[in-house]
């Protein structure tokens, strides 16, 4: 299947220099930037979901407790 994307020329000049100097075919590019950035927007979409189902289920702390917890981690390193 072939489908086509319009670019914008700033865009698409930029992926000529990186083909020629990677030796890779523009398409090549394209497609493993599309896949990083899905894989990356599926990742963030189920930390987003696991986060919203801890605030559902009470598993959460209030703001002033995870601040103290951070200076506690933050003093015990500088204490090491």
């Amino acid at each position: 299947m072939t489908n086509t994307i319009a670019l914008p020329e700033a865009i698409f000049k930029r992926l000529e220099k990186l083909s020629a100097s990677s030796k890779r075919s523009p398409a090549s590019i394209v497609k493993q930037a599309v896949q990083d950035r899905l894989d990356y927007e599926e990742w963030a979409l189920k930390q987003i979901d696991a986060g919203l189902a801890d605030i559902k289920a009470g598993r959460t702390i209030p703001h002033n407790e995870f601040w103290k917890h951070i200076e506690a981690v933050n003093a015990r390193k500088k204490a090491a």
